[in-house]
């Protein structure tokens, strides 16, 4: 009995192992007749995963047009004649060794520690300056962008190179503690209600505030420059949104002191100049065009000139 049992183990073991070369190596796609198997579809997975190791998880059908994308790529770079030379590739890693201030050495056991040795890495590189040089051929070329096409642009997202509106304010500060009692509180209150007097005389207020304010830009005559109110504090923010051109605040409490404001101007919002924006407009235009044109040449173009056929 215990042969008998043995050959059926046998049997049943190579039986499974039969099984699993079947589904490994089922054909799941094929691109001008050549087969994609499971197999290498699943070698190509764990490739992408050891490079994008951070890389949102792809299904497997994303995975196979990706690699069914890589297949139509090479066949086009090889009906092209598209070859790159030995110093393209050591110019390329140079770039990146300096980029991140690495040796060769350092590189090389980056390299290793992905799971990746030198060689491999000089093809993968090599394989991706051959797709530009490819993109440059087929794609690049045939996209422009027109001044018209910049003007268009502008006028009708006008909305995004707004300039926020701003308030061009002058202070006078008159130090106090947080805490201070409230006749103290008072005591300067009173203080700045008889600077305000002065400037209501007719006192420039600059020079006033040269004279009297106790803040760092007291000697620029308190000019707080040309400030969004949003970045301004809350309590002034408050006092200049209720204040007219040339006109000073009452006394403002806050957790340095008192202050009087004088709004000397508001600005409005305005928009950045078209000239300003055009290079970065034209720049924007030129990179969707070309993701688009990119997609048609993939999904259209390189379609009419081979077979695909997918089977998963």
């Amino acid at each position: 009995m215990k042969p008998k049992r043995s050959w059926v183990v046998a049997w049943l073991m190579l039986s499974a192992a039969v099984g699993r070369a079947e589904v490994v190596n089922r054909i799941v796609a094929s691109v001008d007749g050549e087969p994609i198997t499971l197999y290498e579809l699943r070698q190509y997975e764990a490739k992408q995963r050891a490079v994008m190791p951070n890389a949102p998880e792809a299904s497997q059908n994303d995975m196979l047009q990706a690699l069914i994308t890589e297949k139509l790529l090479a066949r086009e770079i090889a009906a092209r004649g598209i070859q790159v030379r030995d110093q393209d590739v050591d110019r390329y890693i140079d770039h990146i060794k300096e980029t991140n201030r690495v040796d060769e050495e350092q590189l090389k056991a980056a390299l290793q520690q992905q799971g990746m040795d030198y060689e491999k890495y000089r093809a993968q590189v090599r394989g991706e300056i051959e797709k530009v040089q490819l993109l440059n051929r087929e794609i690049r070329g045939k996209v422009t962008v027109s001044p018209q096409d910049v003007d268009r642009y502008y006028q009708a997202h006008k909305k995004d190179y707004e300039v926020p509106g701003k308030v061009h304010v002058r202070q006078i500060t008159l130090r106090l503690e947080a805490d201070a009692p409230g006749e103290v509180v008072q005591a300067v209150v009173e203080r700045a209600r008889a600077v305000k007097a002065r400037l209501a005389e007719g006192e420039d207020f600059a020079k006033v505030a040269q004279q009297v304010s106790e803040d760092p830009v007291a000697a620029d005559g308190g000019d707080l420059g040309e400030v969004e109110p949003a970045k301004l504090l809350p309590e002034f923010e408050s006092a200049v949104g209720r204040m007219k051109d040339g006109e000073v605040s009452e006394p403002i409490r806050t957790k340095m002191g008192v202050h009087l404001l004088k709004l000397e101007q508001r600005i409005d919002v305005a928009h950045r100049p078209q000239e300003e924006v055009a290079a970065e407009i034209k720049e924007k235009l030129y990179n969707d065009a070309l993701d688009e044109r990119y997609k048609r040449w993939l999904l259209e173009d390189i379609q009419k000139r081979h077979f695909v056929e997918i089977k998963l």
